[in-house]
């Protein structure tokens, strides 16, 4: 039995975040807040995840559309070596490019086939795919923009915080809410962090 529509938004539900539920287009929108992207719709640091399931819910797909229009850029060579490199870096999000029109996505794609996927999966898979089009963001930008392609700044960084793998103990569904109305509460991660620098956190 393939997954249903109810049980999607039931998983994102579980998970405390922000969304938008259309039966009518089979999706759900899920808002985020980022640290260097900006929407080019309306200017602001944030990106809308559209999760929805294809293949009468054999298929579940994560993905952010008009991430970028290559047209727009000086250097689209060197800014496809960057997306590509990207891909190369990360396990679960993938740069795709609509050769047809220069449109770019972030997309995951995940075959469900008669199963379903757990809260957790669906927490982490829209952490991953929103940190790619997050933190990449500067080193793509400056690859379309001047023709560089340099990924050092952002390698160092994953290294220094995650010189190894770290094991979390997973939260109750009411913590993850807690926990998520908090960041919202503060502005977002980054107004969280500030808040908890501000009290020697």
């Amino acid at each position: 039995m393939a997954m249903t529509f109810a049980e999607l938004v039931g998983r994102i539900a579980e998970i405390g975040v922000d969304f938008r539920a259309s039966r009518d287009h089979n999706e759900v929108v899920v808002a985020v807040p980022t640290q260097h992207y900006i929407d080019p719709h309306d200017g602001e640091k944030s990106m809308l995840l559209h999760v929805m399931l294809q293949e009468e819910g054999r298929m579940l797909r994560i993905c952010v559309p008009e991430v970028y229009a290559v047209g727009e850029f000086a250097h689209k060579g060197a800014m496809c070596e960057a997306m590509l490199a990207a891909n190369w870096r990360v396990r679960v999000a993938s740069y795709v490019l609509d050769e047809s029109d220069g449109e770019v996505r972030v997309v995951c794609d995940v075959p469900l086939e008669d199963g379903v996927v757990s809260s957790a999966q669906m927490s982490r898979m829209l952490t991953l795919v929103a940190w790619t089009v997050d933190q990449f963001d500067p080193v793509i930008r400056k690859a379309g923009a001047d023709g560089a392609v340099d990924f050092r700044e952002i390698d160092e960084r994953v290294r220094q915080e995650s010189p190894e793998p770290r094991r979390r103990k997973s939260r109750s569904r009411r913590e993850r809410r807690e926990l998520a109305d908090l960041i919202k509460a503060a502005g977002g991660v980054e107004g969280l962090r500030k808040l908890l620098e501000e009290h020697g956190l």
